[in-house]
């Protein structure tokens, strides 16, 4: 008989970067991965129950994988079309950067 130890009974997870390249990045955060569950549904359920913070950048990644070593075991994710197409409120706000404001300057609130 085969030994199965390649199918392991450990919980599988999802690792996501919100900011940095994944392929020389530590993953910014980790959930767990339900099999037979769509990876977008549980990134939205994530992001629903406020795991993923407050504040999302426009594109994340994500991989069965916390350090890959191919592009091709990454997926990136269009934050704002998962908030539209799960029906997750939110509000879009825009940072611009070097838009004639010196580095120390703070725009008011």
């Amino acid at each position: 008989m085969a030994d199965d130890s390649s199918t392991s009974t450990t919980a599988e997870t999802l690792y996501i970067w919100l900011e940095g390249d994944p392929m020389g990045a530590e993953p910014d955060i980790a959930i767990p991965d339900t099999p037979g569950v769509n990876d977008l549904d549980q990134i939205a359920d994530a992001i629903r129950e406020g795991r993923l913070g407050r504040y999302l950048p426009v594109t994340l990644a994500f991989s069965s994988n916390p350090r890959p070593t191919s592009p091709r075991s990454i997926r990136s994710l269009d934050v704002a079309k998962l908030l539209r197409d799960r029906h997750i409120r939110h509000r879009r706000r825009y940072e611009v950067i070097g838009a004639g404001q010196d580095e120390g300057d703070s725009a008011p609130v």
